[in-house]
């Protein structure tokens, strides 16, 4: 019984590790400060209700995270996220009717899958342009494009279509929990072929994958395409939860989705952190808004408070780091 005892103590102990260590873990420790605050200004926060209506907020800002999370782990940084997401609900906005539906939503994930995927990978992967510079062009791009198309917010959106963000899956299950399911789903399958190894040793080490015989421009490369599908999905999201085409819409996600992955323990520079920390990052972007308008923020202080926020959260997630520096 006591050797029983002892392996089970022996194993949590492990898990327990493994889990302080993991480069996400200063912001899972952020993300349940800001669920207490939440409750402490929202009694209701925990409800179904509540919880169902944030996460229905929260989904696109956590596929566009995912999709920057793939990008900045190869080594590499997108910038045109954001306006990717403008260009799709535009798009797709502007050409839907109440027939079509299912063709422009592809047609419009074929967009982003070619211009975000395809365009900024072969312009960073194969012709190894600086990622900044490139995606900077290409969100200017999208931006002007999206403006072109919908110069107003609008559009039209069938009701059968918007209303199926709302419905629950089982009676109980958010819709865009499934899609966001479905995401992990692709995103795992894909981690555990050797391109979700090579991403993470591209990104490590750029020069010593090369020396191993990894193809490093095919590898950034497929890194954009593999995340625009997660941009697309999140490009449907955003369609749904709105209702309609704006080609604004995605400045917030361009820098946001880059936030978040910091904010999970993701490493600019690339090679370290995990899917499961941008979707930790999202969701502390997603609370410190509740909490800034549940607080009664002025509109004049509510950049400032959050700016202050993802501050106090970078700083405890690079704690870790510097006290391993010291070790050093």
């Amino acid at each position: 019984m006591s050797q029983m005892s002892e392996n089970k103590g022996g194993v949590l102990k492990k898990l327990a590790t493994r889990l302080i260590r993991d480069p996400a873990f200063p912001g899972l420790l952020v993300l349940i400060v800001l669920l207490a605050l939440n409750f402490y200004f929202q009694n209701r926060f925990f409800s179904y209700r509540i919880l169902r209506s944030n996460f229905m907020a929260y989904t696109p800002l956590i596929l566009a995270a995912m999709a920057q999370a793939i990008i900045i782990i190869s080594g590499s940084v997108d910038f045109s996220i954001g306006y990717a997401l403008s260009l799709f609900t535009c798009l797709t906005a502007y050409l839907m009717t109440d027939t079509n539906v299912f063709a422009i939503i592809l047609l419009g994930s074929v967009v982003i899958f070619l211009g975000s995927g395809v365009m900024n990978g072969f312009f960073v992967g194969k012709l190894k342009m600086s990622p900044l510079i490139t995606t900077f062009a290409t969100m200017t791009l999208f931006w002007g494009i999206a403006q072109t198309i919908m110069p107003m917010a609008g559009g039209y959106v069938p009701r059968f279509f918007y209303k199926t963000y709302r419905i629950q899956v089982l009676g109980f299950l958010p819709f865009p929990a499934v899609i966001l399911f479905i995401a992990i789903v692709i995103w795992s399958i894909f981690r555990r072929t050797s391109f979700g190894r090579h991403i993470y040793a591209v990104g490590s080490n750029e020069d010593g994958a090369y020396s191993s015989g990894i193809n490093v421009s095919r590898i950034r490369f497929m890194a954009h395409v593999i995340a625009s599908i997660f941009i697309a999905m999140a490009g449907v999201c955003l369609l749904m939860s709105m209702a309609s085409g704006d080609f604004r819409v995605g400045q917030e996600y361009a820098l946001n989705s880059v936030a978040a992955v910091v904010i999970g323990g993701i490493a600019l520079k690339g090679g370290k952190g995990s899917i499961a920390g941008a979707i930790v990052g999202a969701l502390i972007l997603g609370l410190i808004n509740n909490i800034i308008f549940y607080a009664k923020v002025s509109a004049f202080y509510q950049g400032f408070a959050k700016g202050m926020v993802i501050v106090v959260a970078l700083f405890f997630g690079g704690i870790p780091q510097w006290l391993k520096s010291l070790k050093a």
